[in-house]
């Protein structure tokens, strides 16, 4: 197996990155991660029979910590939690290949990570293919010392990973970054999730620094970065880079179906610095708030930086509003006057998801993001306060946690019952007439479903199944 190490922007900070290249995978059972997978990450699938490895301790490192789970050379594997909580972090948990950390088989609210001595994101992907991270809630964060690297989740180069219903909050530099170093990156979907109250003035060193998402930038020559998906997403309380995109010829940025709300300075924000951007802007919603100042003037602002690079936009049926107070409503232009030049007629996009009405998303997504089961886990305080701030109109970018009473306190749930450690709960087995004694049938076919068992049970807590 060869090994590179990666000197971009994480190594620059002083975090050395050395990931396994990509190895070469069998041809998986389906192209679809899960049932209901979407847009360009839904094909991240190299987990596919692995080795299920269930997290037992909410320690930082050691045996059963989801460290010790997620951190491999490549081999494929399932991270199941058998606990609840709050996971301290004094550095990052770097993610190799072929990992499905399932965070919807977590017991009670689930499972929160923040950074205790950490300078960098929580979750750290360099390098590295083929990764489906779901119902988890990414928090830094302000750090110790001054560091530039404290993303909520933080990617640099890789392809076929996939997100879903995370809460993605308290980053002192993006709550969602996707960055390309002298590779590529393509092939990733962010969904249902939560982007909001990353910190403002906090710990950053460019001071005032609340941001949404960065999404394709670049260091050094010879980059390509692409075929990225945002759907279904709520970003709240971000001051700007409500998302920040570039791009290159590899393939289309997708938005389709968020919400922008209360941003302070800008909404979208496209360039050409790396390449060719495609962007398409289908069914969204930007509402100003209490904290948007007149800056945030158009819910798209391109800058056409480059001359040898060129935007082009697909952008149609969005909403952009001022409400204040929720008592009314004022149109606010979806584009800058000389982004109106960079707009093209393609009704073939978005490529990779089917596009909801945007008169539909302002019901549609508070009841899909965030880390939530519609079987046993509703939004914790911190997303249920950040879906009621969209409902009523208030709420405000912050410059420190306390402001919004800390991180949530995750109580003490039962653990999970998994008798012979296949990964499958007791119940579970016992209701499909199983042997929970028997270990080694979980990727055995599921005969109600069709699926491999422990791929029938991911989805039927995750709610891509109904339950049988």
């Amino acid at each position: 197996m060869t090994v590179q190490c990666w000197a971009g922007r994480l190594a620059r900070a002083g975090l050395a990155l050395c990931a396994a290249a990509p190895l070469a995978i069998a041809e998986p059972v389906s192209d679809v991660a899960f049932p209901g997978a979407i847009g360009f990450g839904k094909s991240a699938t190299g987990w596919r029979g692995g080795e299920i490895v269930a997290v037992t301790s909410l320690a930082d490192e050691g045996p059963g910590t989801l460290r010790a789970c997620a951190e491999t050379g490549g081999e494929p594997r399932v991270c199941v939690f058998d606990v609840s909580g709050t996971i301290t972090l004094d550095r990052p948990i770097l993610v190799g290949s072929n990992i499905y950390i399932a965070g919807q088989t977590a017991p009670g609210q689930g499972i929160q990570l923040r950074n205790g001595q950490s300078l960098h994101a929580p979750l750290v992907l360099v390098n590295v293919h083929d990764i489906v991270v779901r119902f988890l809630k990414l928090r830094p964060g302000p750090s110790v010392t001054p560091s530039s690297t404290v993303d909520a989740l933080s990617i640099e180069n890789g392809s076929r990973l996939y997100f879903g219903n995370l809460s993605l909050m308290f980053a002192t530099d993006e709550n969602f970054s996707i960055q390309v170093t002298r590779s590529s990156v393509s092939d990733i979907t962010l969904e249902r999730s939560i982007v909001a109250l990353s910190l403002n003035r906090s710990t950053h060193p460019d001071g005032g620094h609340s941001k949404g998402a960065l999404i394709c930038s670049s260091d050094g020559l010879l980059n390509d970065c692409g075929r990225i998906t945002l759907w279904g997403n709520l970003f709240a309380h971000n001051r700007d880079r409500n998302p920040d995109v570039n791009g290159t010829d590899v393939g289309p940025i997708e938005v389709v179906n968020n919400i922008f709300y209360n941003p302070i300075s800008q909404f979208a924000e496209l360039y050409d610095l790396t390449g060719n951007l495609n962007f398409v802007y289908v069914g969204n919603v930007a509402l100003t708030g209490p904290s948007t100042t007149q800056n945030a003037a158009t819910a798209i602002e391109t800058f056409d930086f480059s001359p040898e690079y060129s935007i082009s936009l697909v952008v149609r049926d969005n909403l952009a509003m001022r409400r204040p107070d929720c008592t009314g409503t004022e149109g606010l232009p979806i584009l800058t006057e000389a982004a109106t030049g960079q707009v093209s007629d393609d009704p073939r996009k978005p490529a990779s998801v089917a596009a909801r009405r945007s008169d539909e998303v302002l019901d549609l997504v508070p009841r899909v993001a965030g880390d939530r089961l519609e079987r046993g886990r509703p939004p914790d305080r911190l997303d249920a306060l950040v879906l009621e701030d969209l409902r009523l109109c208030r709420g405000h970018v912050i410059d420190r946690i306390d402001q919004v009473a800390g991180w949530s306190d995750l109580p003490p749930a039962p653990r999970r019952a998994d008798s012979d450690g296949d990964g499958l709960e007791d119940g579970w087995e016992a209701a499909r007439g199983l042997d929970a004694g028997r270990r080694d049938d979980a990727w055995a076919i599921d005969g109600q479903t069709g699926l491999p068992r422990i791929e029938a049970y991911l989805a039927e807590l995750a709610g891509d199944l109904p339950p049988a």
